[in-house]
């Protein structure tokens, strides 16, 4: 007998060919879904690590009204250091001023954490090895310390918390700062202008020397300049700079003049 079996060839390689496609498709459809877990966990990752805080501000206010306060900046460099920057204003000691980041808060932080390069002239600047942000912040409480001097290191003369934020909150802050702009006092041939600045206590004031000769902006009276002894350019690392920055942390009306002509004056009004 004689059997046809060219009848089932088409039908069968249809289904073959069919069953092919399905497995390709579902292989496809595997490797796409595979694919964007993939993505998205390298977008997270992407996230995570912008997130991350590379720069941390912390005011240092002053403490035991010794007339200096300021602001340290932590900073993340490379991945495995962070870098403490200290700046001190108001009147700078003639003594080297240790500074250390302490356990617990201000004003009365507890153990040193990790020790600073002393403050001297208004400034220090540390490295601390082995260390991220990241790692600081899990270590929170912390601050910074500034003590007056080696022989009295119990006295306490700026302090500032470190807080953690966020970096987005970050960003808002340093665009407040920036679009708050410092009250200025130009001077020239005329003399200071405006001649009354009335501040906010805390405000800090520039004064910007146009007149093309030298100045040193200085507290009365002249020339002892003690009524407010720390408001003197003189005695400050601004000394010859042609823009003087002071912050005013005592509530008061308060005359000044330029101390190498005494003629030229005018008056900071310091409220709460």
């Amino acid at each position: 007998m004689y059997v046809n079996t060219k009848r089932g060839v088409a039908p069968l390689a249809a289904i073959i060919i069919a069953v092919l496609a399905l497995g390709g498709g579902t292989l496809a459809v595997k490797k796409n879904s595979a694919n964007k877990k993939v993505k998205v966990e390298q977008e997270a990752k992407a996230n995570e690590e912008r997130n991350k805080p590379t720069t941390l501000q912390v005011k240092l206010n002053e403490q035991n009204a010794l007339g200096q306060g300021g602001q340290a900046v932590i900073v993340q460099v490379g991945t495995s250091t962070v870098r403490v920057i200290v700046n001190l204003v108001g009147k700078p000691s003639d003594d080297a001023q240790p500074a250390h980041i302490h356990l617990g808060s201000c004003p009365t932080p507890g153990a040193v954490k990790y020790p600073l390069t002393a403050v001297g002239k208004g400034a220090s600047q540390t490295d601390i090895p082995n260390m991220t942000i990241e790692k600081l912040l899990s270590e929170l409480p912390l601050a910074i310390n500034v003590h007056k001097s080696a022989t009295e290191g119990k006295v306490y003369v700026a302090c500032g918390d470190i807080v953690a934020k966020e970096k987005t909150a970050v960003k808002e802050v340093q665009v407040k700062i920036e679009m708050k702009q410092e009250p200025k006092v130009t001077y020239t041939y005329t003399g200071f202008a405006p001649k009354s600045i009335t501040i906010k206590k805390g405000e800090t004031v520039v004064f910007e020397n146009k007149t093309g000769k030298r100045a040193s902006v200085a507290s009365n009276d002249h020339p002892t300049h003690l009524i407010y002894p720390e408001f003197d350019q003189y005695k400050t690392i601004q000394r010859g700079n042609e823009a003087f920055k002071f912050t005013f942390t005592k509530v008061g009306t308060w005359n000044y003049h330029d101390h190498l002509n005494a003629s030229a004056g005018g008056t900071v009004v310091v409220t709460e």
